[in-house]
């Protein structure tokens, strides 16, 4: 989903987000765990079967940047975004599987203006990212830094 940019004083606690969906394949899955979570239930469909899913699985981190890159491709916070100050309550919490697709909710749960600098705010947000049987595969909150209009 394109949205229009947004500036700090867009946004509304409530708000709500929903991104386009990206099917996870076997191929990334192990490709990215190889760089960086080289766990054999990541990298090696043999092992896996004998590991704790039974099956190779995404590693957490890869699903996050996957999250990441759905609420950034929106639009929302082109031009205005200016990184994030942290992630707060990241849950894993169901496993994801080669061919899953995955989509994310983005719900604005929180801002403030900030008393340093009046020309950007925090917007909190929260990601809530299920497979397409709408099961929660993970959940987290980010702490964006949002440009003001002023």
């Amino acid at each position: 989903m394109k949205a229009s940019k947004m500036f700090f004083e867009d946004f509304e606690i409530g708000l709500v987000f929903n991104t386009g969906s990206k099917k996870i394949t076997k191929e990334e899955i192990i490709s990215f765990a190889k760089n960086y979570d080289p766990q054999d239930f990541h990298i090696d469909e043999n092992k896996a079967k004998n590991g704790p899913f039974g099956t190779l699985v995404s590693s957490g981190f890869m699903t996050l940047g996957v999250s990441f890159t759905q609420f950034f491709e929106t639009g929302v916070v082109k031009d205005t975004g200016m990184g994030a100050w942290g992630i707060d309550e990241l849950r894993w919490t169901f496993p994801v599987y080669p061919d899953d697709v995955l989509k994310s909710e983005v719900k604005v749960i929180e801002k403030k203006l900030s008393s340093k600098n009046p020309s950007k705010g925090t917007v909190r947000t929260l990601h809530t990212v299920t497979n397409q049987n709408n099961k929660v595969v993970m959940t987290w909150i980010a702490n964006f830094l949002i440009k003001t209009k002023n």
